[in-house]
């Protein structure tokens, strides 16, 4: 089953992410300020973006579901991702797998308009009507003060901290309310 429509807003458009991303994706990945949350290095190269694209692909096939991009209705740009990612047992996250991981990422020049969170509530809103046969979680990084409060605002609450080995990164373990 295919878990990746079209969703709008007043100012996004959420779809699937296409191999015709990968410029606007590298752009956006490839900002540090992007990555002080995460483990990983800003992406290097588009060769490497575009490794990441393919594997999403692979999840939209596998599974039926996985990230999506967002487009800024008013200038057509690629502003980030968001939505779910099946974790399977190989990428268990503290020791859980089986479930949808909520997350989303956005350039830094979309941060504080708002994007973040009415991307998520769109998604959200397509989850309770089509996906909640999925255990539905989220983390982030303890720091990480306006993530958690996106999740929060969408229904998400902390049940546990945990050490994130392979990042490195102690992070927040969500559910939903």
């Amino acid at each position: 089953m295919n878990y990746t429509p079209v969703l709008e807003t007043d100012r996004l458009i959420i779809r699937p992410i296409t191999i015709d991303d990968l410029q606007a994706y590298y752009e956006m990945d490839s900002q540090p300020e992007v990555h002080t949350f995460l483990r990983a290095a800003p992406l290097q190269s588009l060769d490497e973006t575009k490794d990441v694209i393919n594997a999403l692909l692979e999840q939209y096939e596998k599974f039926g579901v996985a990230r999506v991009a967002v487009i800024e209705k008013e200038t057509n740009q690629f502003i980030g991702w968001t939505g779910f990612k099946f974790i399977e047992e190989k990428e268990a996250i503290d020791n859980k797998f089986d479930y949808l991981d909520f997350g989303y990422r956005f350039r830094k020049e979309a941060w504080g308009k708002g994007y973040a969170t009415e991307a998520a509530k769109a998604c959200m809103d397509y989850y309770k009507n089509n996906m909640t046969h999925f255990k539905l979680n989220a983390i982030t990084h303890v720091d990480n003060s306006a993530s958690r409060h996106v999740l929060e605002k969408i229904g998400f609450e902390v049940t546990h901290s945990f050490p994130l080995v392979n990042w490195g990164i102690e992070c927040y373990w969500y559910e939903l309310k």
